[in-house]
């Protein structure tokens, strides 16, 4: 038995088109959320046959919580296929490319199983945090975006003009939704609870944020992508009996 290699080619699906779906599914899947909450607190019921927790973005294992671990791996995907043509091109930066698509690999899966929040209650005892540090998993977080920014800085400055500008829009408004808007969250939790309307409206703002970050990301990760390459030629073996 051996082996033939038959190349397989992947095109590259226009940026546009991608950012006008992903848009119009957060704007479904939060319109879905927000009714969902104005629902519960009108009529004081918290699940009206399940709907509700499949809905809420602040829930875990529902819908918003598939779709922003579907997304963030699209940009794992994205970013891959970038530093695979770029370790063709042998450019010093490959490795950062890498990077950012395992990051955001592991993003994705803890979109899905919550590791960070892990850090919410040691960090609590250690520093008996309260106010804007009631869900204290910001602090490593914060620190750990600060330690990713330092090791990319050479990375972002040699970027083209836009794709740098793009990246950095998106990391603001991702980190703006996810530690900014979840210290807002956790003032409103720690004073008020969490069981009312204005904190699901605030948690929307921040899910808001988060998703609209990784669009854009997605978007401009597209764009660079399209500009370096159109197609990619993957070569898949496959089985060829011998001869006789």
């Amino acid at each position: 038995m051996s082996y033939q290699v038959n190349p397989t080619h992947l095109r590259i699906p226009r940026p546009v088109t991608v950012t006008r779906t992903l848009l119009v599914t957060i704007g479904v899947l939060l319109s879905l959320s927000l009714c969902s909450q104005l629902v519960k607190y009108g009529t004081g019921h918290d699940t009206v046959f399940g709907i509700i927790p499949l809905l809420y973005v602040d829930y875990e294992g529902n819908l918003p919580t598939w779709y922003s671990s579907i997304a963030l791996l699209l940009s794992s995907v994205v970013l891959c296929l970038i530093a695979m043509s770029k370790r063709a091109e042998k450019d010093q930066y490959t490795f950062h490319w890498f990077f950012l698509s395992g990051l955001f690999f592991l993003l994705s899966m803890d979109e899905v199983a919550s590791i960070h929040e892990c850090a919410i209650e040691p960090m609590r005892k250690l520093i008996d945090a309260k106010g804007v540090l009631h869900y204290a998993w910001v602090i490593p977080g914060g620190i750990f975006v600060l330690l990713v920014a330092g090791f990319m800085l050479r990375f972002l400055i040699s970027l083209p003009a836009r794709t740098r500008n793009l990246f950095l829009l998106a990391g603001a408004v991702f980190v703006g939704g996810a530690i900014g808007i979840e210290m807002v969250s956790a003032f409103h939790a720690f004073s008020h609870g969490e069981k009312n309307l204005l904190y699901s409206l605030i948690i929307t703002l921040e899910e808001a944020m988060e998703m609209l970050g990784v669009i854009i990301f997605i978007h401009a990760s597209l764009e660079y992508l399209c500009e370096n390459v159109q197609s990619f030629q993957i070569e898949l073996p496959h089985k060829q009996k011998a001869a006789g």
